[in-house]
C-alpha cells in the first residue's frame, strides 16, 4: 500500500488548528463570540484582533471542531484505504482488533499527565481566566484529583464514555473508536452501484437514529471512505469550487452570515457539525487532487502529522498550567496589554506542546502501537475467503453435478 503523504501532512496542520483555537479561546476570546457562544465574560477583550479572529473565511484556520472533523475524515480515508486497494478484510479483522490498545494506551499517559499537572497545583486556569475574560479556561479542573478516578477515566471511562475530568478534549476519542467500528462494518458489506447509494442513506439514518446528536461525526467516517474511491479530477474550476465550500464550511458560525443554513431542521450544534463535516470531506478531496502538496509534503507539515496524536493528546494540560501561568505573568507582573501578553502565548505554548510532544510520541504513542501488534499479531497465513451462493446459485451447482456422471460417461463411450 503507497502511504498518502499528503493526507500526514493535513492531519498535522489539523492538530495545529486545535491548539490554536484553544489558545485564542483561552487568551483572546473575544472573537469566539460567534463561533463558541457563552464562552467569554461581558468583559471580554473587544477590538481589532477578535474582529479579524471572527472573520469567518479566517476562522477556518482556527475553528477547533472543523479540525475535528478533519481528523475524522481523515480516520475513515486512512483507515479503509488497504482494503479499497487489495479488497482484503483481514485488514479490517486485524485493525479492529488493535484499536482500542492503539488509541487506549496513549489516551492513559495523557489522562495521567494532566492528572500529574493537577496534583502538583500548577494550574492557573482561573486566574487566566479572570484575566482575559474566558469562562472557558475558569471552568477547567474544579474537582478534585483523585488517583482512583483518573485511572478509571485513562483505562476505560474516556475511551468508552466520551469524557474526562482530567483532559476534556478527549471526548472526541469515543466518537474515534465507535467510529472506527462503524466503517470497518460498513466498508466490510462492500456494496456498489445503487446498492451503494442505499446503504449510505440507510446506515447514515441509523447513525442518526441511535447519536441523534454525535451522528455527523459518525458520518464523517463513513464519508472519508468513500473519498479515497472517488475519481480526482484536474479541472481547476472544479477544484476551485470544492475548496471555496470547504472554507465556507469550515468556518461555520451562528452569525448573520450563516443564516442561510437554516433552512435544515438540525439545531445549531448538529448543524455546526453538518457543515464542518462536509468541510472536511471537500478539503480532503482537494488534497488528494494533489493541490496543496508542496505545502503538506514539506518536512513541517510531515513533523507535525506524525506527531500529531500526542500533540492533541497532551496540549490541554500544558495550556492550563504552563501557556495560563505565562500569560498571567505577561498580563500582571510585568504589565502589557492582554492582547499583547496572548500574542506572546501562542508562540511559546506552540513550543512547549511540540516539545512535550515528541516525548509524548516515542513513549506511550510507539508503546500503544506496539502492545496492540503484540497481543494481536499479524497472521503469518491468511483466511481464505469463501463465496457463499444464493438459491439460485445452489440450484446451478446442483445440476451441473448430476450432469458430470453422464458426460463422463459419455466421453468414455466416445473414446
Amino acid at each position: 500500500m503507497v502511504k498518502d503523504i499528503s493526507a500526514d501532512g493535513l492531519r498535522g496542520l489539523a492538530a495545529a488548528n486545535v491548539l490554536l483555537c484553544h489558545l485564542f479561546l483561552a487568551f483572546l476570546p473575544g472573537g469566539f463570540a460567534y463561533i463558541y457562544p457563552d464562552t467569554t465574560t461581558p468583559g471580554a477583550m473587544h477590538g481589532v484582533v477578535d474582529h479579524v479572529i471572527a472573520f469567518p473565511p479566517l476562522a477556518v484556520l482556527w475553528n477547533g471542531q472543523f479540525a475535528v472533523c478533519i481528523f475524522f475524515v481523515l480516520s475513515g480515508y486512512v483507515l479503509t484505504k488497504a482494503f479499497l486497494e487489495t479488497g482484503d478484510l483481514c485488514i479490517f479483522r486485524l485493525r479492529a482488533s488493535r484499536r482500542y490498545l492503539r488509541l487506549g494506551v496513549p489516551i492513559f499517559g495523557s489522562v495521567m499527565f494532566a492528572w500529574f499537572v493537577m496534583r502538583m497545583g500548577w494550574s492557573h486556569a482561573a486566574e487566566a481566566g479572570r484575566l482575559s475574560g474566558s469562562t472557558w479556561i475558569a471552568d477547567f479542573w474544579k474537582e478534585p484529583h483523585d488517583l482512583a478516578e483518573a485511572l478509571r477515566d485513562g483505562t476505560y471511562r474516556t475511551i468508552l464514555g466520551g469524557w474526562s475530568h482530567f483532559n476534556p478534549t478527549l471526548w472526541t476519542m469515543k466518537i474515534e473508536l465507535l467510529g472506527s467500528m462503524f466503517v470497518f462494518a460498513y466498508r466490510s458489506l462492500n456494496l456498489s452501484g445503487r446498492r451503494g447509494v442505499l446503504g449510505f442513506l440507510l446506515a447514515v439514518a441509523g447513525l442518526a437514529w441511535f447519536f441523534p446528536h454525535d451522528w455527523p461525526y459518525y458520518v464523517a467516517f463513513l464519508a472519508g471512505s468513500h473519498v479515497g474511491e472517488a475519481r480526482l479530477t484536474t479541472s481547476r474550476p472544479l477544484i476551485a469550487s470544492a475548496l471555496v465550500v470547504a472554507v465556507v464550511c469550515g468556518g461555520f458560525d451562528v452569525s448573520s452570515w450563516y443564516d442561510w443554513t437554516r433552512v435544515l431542521p438540525l439545531a445549531d450544534n448538529e448543524r455546526k457539525a453538518f457543515f464542518n463535516v462536509l468541510g472536511g470531506v471537500l478539503l480532503l478531496y482537494v488534497v488528494r487532487c494533489g493541490v496543496f502538496d508542496r505545502i503538506l509534503q514539506s518536512r513541517p507539515a510531515q513533523f507535525m502529522g506524525r506527531i500529531s496524536y500526542a500533540f492533541y493528546l497532551v496540549h490541554l494540560p500544558i495550556l492550563l498550567s504552563v501557556s495560563a501561568w505565562f500569560f498571567v505573568t505577561m498580563s500582571e507582573r510585568l504589565a502589557l496589554d492582554p492582547v499583547a501578553a496572548a500574542m506572546l502565548t501562542v508562540p511559546a505554548t506552540f513550543a512547549m506542546v511540540i516539545a512535550a510532544a515528541v516525548v509524548f510520541d516515542r513513549s506511550f504513542d510507539r508503546w500503544g502501537i506496539l502492545l496492540a501488534q503484540r497481543v494481536f499479531p499479524t497472521p503469518h497465513t491468511r483466511t481464505k475467503t469463501v463465496a457463499v451462493l444464493g438459491s439460485a446459485g445452489v440450484r446451478r451447482r446442483v445440476r451441473y453435478l448430476r450432469r458430470r456422471p453422464a458426460e463422463r460417461q459419455a466421453r468414455r463411450s466416445g473414446g
